[in-house]
């Protein structure tokens, strides 16, 4: 169990963070579209427009229009099948393995440290979040306010319950910064304000020396299933469309059926639903048509998805099939629950009207932005730059070895039922899933770790119809799986698991003992850096953590514990140490540790570390606390490279 996680550690314990910005030449700007359980089905180009002419559609022109002028990722993984999580995992480039915020802890607010807003923040970025934020606390003074964690302009909801009524009106709920709004909000539709507010920030920054960063978090089409109040404003960009300060409507709230359907034979959750989704292709194609205006079209990536899969609160997903080829919704851990209707636009530089199937997940996001600015990820994040996919560079595009998730789902409605029940469960529960190349391991309902993994090959079999585990040729991948079930992650304690106590196995002894491979890098980081990135400029080995002094150092290799107990790593400060692929302490400004089970054996450790002075002890229920030694430790002679063998 991980202990004083970042405990000191915020943007003013990053020392100089932004006097570190970068001073180079603008780079791109970047609005990262967030929606709020739209489904992977829920847009034309992904699936409406191969629906049957006797099937309902939803219509989303200048989604299909963003779609063709971008690429779009068909096998986007969202971290968390609901929403904080989720957000939370996009925002701090950790799985739900390794996030501190899991299940459905509402309003929890993000633990400080660097977050998408700080990295483009330290790179010379204005920044801004609009819409739902739903990770900053409950209250004020709000611990873990936008302003907080990253970002120079707010605008939005604070509370995640807050976004479920789409007409927020005067009673505050809108925050401006720090304040709250009481006026002027008269029947205002909540994504037409969040369209309205982020045109103009936009237009405020559109020509200023500094790129921008605009993190705009719609909140449809969330439960809620409310209509606008009118027709969307005529026209678009500069000169149309809702424009800021947003009109105070003369409608009548929860009116406005979009006409293309007020005469179709559905169900009014369902006509209320669609009109919720094209006010979303209005909003879209508004803000589009903006960047056009201002002749910045070519100069901004533009990244459009959602937090989770279709929601099953109000309409039904199988009405318009929203989720796509796959079986699952919001809170599963099924397919149709995790990937999301992702498009990637910025022309001149995503190739248009491409796609790519390259297994992708929310949390890659950082490591894409830092790669865009020309900073390095952070070391603690769990992302890979998927830079090289959306720019057309397949070849150079470093893969997942896997994908983690993890959550503790309640039973919502008769299609979780029915979806249950096509995968021989009775309730969700507690859920485990992860994917290896075209495989993806999940199981529900856990009770003991031990409990059996459902086998999908999700490359052939979208639907996840065929359980393949019981075939002895998947027997490998399926022992792959369980052992990552339990060495990918640690627990915390504000989401308990059943296998949280399951010690991680030892793996086969390293071919030396008595010394740890070390890494030195040369540089000056605002953050620990993903030095697993980076080359070298000097790796040998060493008789304990002593490395030849550097400004960063990474150690590589094994460490052996006499029994199978509960360990507990100590470090002074500015690390990152992960026991297998747990990250067992995280980088603070101040003496942290970290706990992990494991059985008698050896185990891989790294540690990433900007200390000129590391200090490191290791401790269990049978053995005092003492210095990590040369006795403890081990490597192969693969992990060294370059430099000095000896």
């Amino acid at each position: 169990m991980r202990k004083s996680l970042l405990l000191a550690l915020s943007l003013t314990a990053f020392p100089g963070l932004r006097a570190q910005a970068k001073s180079t030449a603008r780079g791109p700007n970047v609005i990262f579209i967030l929606c709020d359980d739209m489904g992977y089905g829920d847009f034309g180009a992904n699936w409406q427009n191969q629906r049957g002419a006797d099937e309902p559609r939803l219509l989303t022109p200048n989604l299909d229009e963003m779609s063709s002028q971008g690429m779009r990722l068909t096998s986007h993984y969202s971290s968390c099948p609901v929403c904080a999580p989720s957000r939370a995992s996009l925002l701090t480039g950790l799985n739900q393995g390794h996030c501190d915020l899991r299940d459905n802890e509402f309003d929890k607010p993000l633990v400080p440290g660097p977050t998408l807003g700080n990295i483009m923040q330290t790179a010379g970025y204005y920044t801004a979040a609009i819409g739902k934020w739903g990770v900053g606390g409950k209250e004020a003074p709000w611990p873990a306010h936008p302003l907080k964690r990253g970002f120079n302009e707010y605008y939005g909801v604070l509370r995640h319950g807050w976004a479920h009524d789409h007409y927020a009106d005067n009673n505050g709920h809108i925050y401006d910064g720090y304040n709250p709004i009481t006026s002027g909000l008269t029947n205002a539709y909540d994504n037409d304000l969040y369209t309205a507010r982020a045109k103009k920030f936009v237009e405020d920054r559109a020509h200023q020396d500094k790129p921008f960063f605009l993190y705009l978090a719609f909140t449809l089409p969330h439960f809620g299933m409310q209509l606008p109040p009118g027709p969307y404003p005529k026209g678009g960009g500069l000169h149309g469309g809702v424009l800021w300060p947003l009109d105070e409507s003369h409608e009548r709230k929860n009116s406005y059926v979009f006409p293309a359907f007020r005469d179709q034979d559905w169900p009014k959750n369902e006509k209320t639903f669609a009109s919720m989704i094209h006010r979303i292709d209005d909003n879209v194609g508004d803000l589009m048509q903006l960047l056009k205006d201002e002749r910045i079209d070519g100069n901004t990536l533009v990244v459009f998805t959602s937090d989770n899969g279709p929601h099953n609160e109000g309409n039904d997903p199988r009405f318009f099939g929203s989720w796509g080829p796959f079986d699952g919704i919001k809170r599963d851990l099924f397919e149709g629950g995790m990937r999301e209707p992702t498009i990637v636009r910025w022309p001149g530089h995503v190739p248009a009207n491409s796609t790519s199937d390259e297994a992708t997940v929310q949390y890659d996001w950082m490591a894409t932005f830092a790669d865009l600015v020309n900073l390095p990820s952070p070391a603690f994040s769990d992302g890979i730059s998927i830079l090289p996919t959306i720019t057309g560079r397949a070849l150079q595009q470093r893969h997942h070895p896997y994908l983690y998730f993890e959550y503790m789902g309640p039973d919502v409605g008769p299609v979780t039922k029915e979806i249950l029940a096509r995968h021989n469960y009775t309730t969700r529960g507690q859920m485990q899933a992860v994917r290896v190349g075209d495989m993806v391991g999940v199981r529900y309902d856990i009770q003991t770790p031990d409990d059996p993994l459902e086998l999908y090959n999700v490359k052939t079999d979208l639907h996840e119809n065929h359980n393949l585990a019981s075939d002895p040729q998947y027997a490998p991948v399926l022992a792959q799986m369980r052992t990552l079930l339990v060495t990918s992650r640690d627990p915390v304690a504000d989401a308990p698991r059943p296998y949280d106590n399951v010690p991680m196995p030892a793996v086969d002894a390293p071919q030396s003992t008595g010394a740890i491979v070390y890494r030195n890098y040369d540089g000056h980081w605002p953050w620990i850096p993903d030095f697993q990135v980076m080359q070298p400029t000097n790796s040998a080995v060493v008789q304990g953590l002593t490395a030849p002094p550097a400004a960063g150092t990474e150690y590589v290799g094994f460490i052996h514990v006499a029994s199978e107990d509960k360990y507990t790593f100590t470090a002074n400060h500015n690390i990152d140490l992960w026991v297998h692929d747990g990250l067992v302490i995280r980088d603070t400004d101040a003496e942290q540790d970290g706990s992990v089970r494991l059985t008698v054996g050896w185990h891989p450790i790294r540690i990433a570390s900007t200390s000129p002075d590391l200090r490191l002890s290791l401790s269990s229920s049978q053995m005092n606390a003492r210095p990590i030694t040369a006795d403890m430790l081990g490597y192969n002679p693969n992990q060294i490279v370059g430099g000095n063998h000896n």
